[in-house]
């Protein structure tokens, strides 16, 4: 499962930054920008789910240096608790102005999120989603 040459993970819930498990990063990102993937995006008060779609899903690209990324992964494989409620998977990343900027590693619920009390979130009139709104 592991790709050394990934060097980036898109989150869109509680691991953004000023959300509760900001502080669960490892290590120090070279670089945070804004940036959305294609999905579907369940929420509940707590945190959101996300599951392959077409949706525009608004999250955060976090970079970080080669070396660092066993340790990143290892550490968000645990919040994550992957790949028992979530899985990592890649994903392609584009920025606000919709130019693309890669392959990222993200997480998708691992079950239908509509079981766990999650609700899908409708994209707002100008076709975008973010948790929470």
């Amino acid at each position: 499962m592991e790709t050394p040459e990934l060097t980036s993970i898109f989150v869109y819930g509680t691991l953004k930054r000023g959300q509760c498990r900001e502080s669960c990063w490892p290590e120090t990102p070279t670089m945070i920008q804004n940036a959305w993937v294609a999905g579907n995006l369940y929420g509940r008060s707590d945190y959101p789910a996300m599951t392959p779609g077409h949706d525009r899903v608004h999250g955060e690209l976090w970079q970080f240096q080669s070396p660092q990324m066993n340790r990143v992964l290892k550490a968000l494989d645990q919040v994550e608790a992957a790949p028992t409620l979530y899985r990592r998977i890649t994903t392609e990343v584009f920025d606000p102005n919709n130019q693309a900027l890669g392959i990222a590693w993200t997480y998708h619920y691992a079950s239908n999120p509509t079981l766990d009390g999650f609700q899908l979130l409708i994209p707002a009139a100008d076709g975008n989603i973010h948790w929470p709104r």
